[in-house]
């Protein structure tokens, strides 16, 4: 038989067998800020592992992008959950900017009498929801943590959060100051700020400039940045 005549054999028993493959397209949470969404090809994407990464040294921008994108997933009615590893979210600064606190779960880590340090009462508590398959987002707010601590959490609990989440219809997003899920992770983005804008003795806004570390194709490519300015959530 010749290759013709396979061809044919293979089209007529498998007619995709040689139609051009379908791009795999991508779904996304945005952030709600334009220039972070156009940044990073729409938002954070579903299906996968984000680590969103800033100093606390001083604003960095990390928290407003938590809050925009918390209001974002919840107008759009999903329900949400953040695990607030060093209790810091403030639910009237949250409801401030839009995020509707009926579609959020709010996790208070270290606010009970467990023995469990709260970075591990964090972990565990993101590994039940994201086998829980109820949540559309789920953010695990790291910041407060030192990197000294972190950096202790092993790369296989990494690598399973990316392996449950990539079953699910839902974005796991991590907040920390630097990031630690290397390729476990399917979006990096690091943020930090320029001098802010005071008006009177309110600050107002600040400068903000993103950096893509790992894009969702997973290639480490060379950065790219954007810079923009944040209104302030104090002011």
């Amino acid at each position: 038989m010749n290759a013709t005549a396979l061809r044919n054999l293979v089209e007529v028993r498998f007619p995709a067998a040689f139609s051009p493959a379908k791009p795999h397209q991508h779904k996304f949470i945005p952030t709600g800020v334009n220039e972070i969404d156009t940044l990073i090809g729409g938002g954070v994407p579903l299906s996968a592992l984000s680590e969103i990464c800033g100093s606390t040294i001083s604003t960095s921008g990390k928290t407003s992008v938590l809050m925009s994108l918390l209001a974002q997933a919840t107008k759009q009615g999903q329900f949400c959950a953040l695990v607030d590893g060093g209790d810091a979210f403030d639910p009237a600064s949250g409801e401030a900017v839009g995020v509707s606190l009926p579609h959020l779960l709010w996790v208070r880590c270290g606010k009970t009498k467990q023995k469990l340090p709260p970075l591990e009462q964090a972990f565990k508590v993101t590994d039940i929801l994201v086998q829980s398959s109820g949540f559309g987002l789920v953010i695990v707010d790291l910041s407060n943590f030192s990197e000294r601590v972190v950096r202790k959490v092993p790369l296989t609990s990494w690598f399973r959060f990316s392996r449950v989440v990539e079953k699910q219809p839902m974005a796991l997003v991590f907040i920390e100051r630097e990031p630690h899920a290397t390729s476990c992770a399917g979006l990096v983005l690091k943020v930090k700020n320029s001098p802010a804008v005071w008006t009177g003795n309110l600050f107002t806004q600040c400068s903000v400039e993103a950096e893509i570390v790992r894009a969702h194709d997973k290639k480490q490519s060379r950065s790219t940045g954007s810079s923009f300015t944040l209104k302030s959530q104090w002011a």
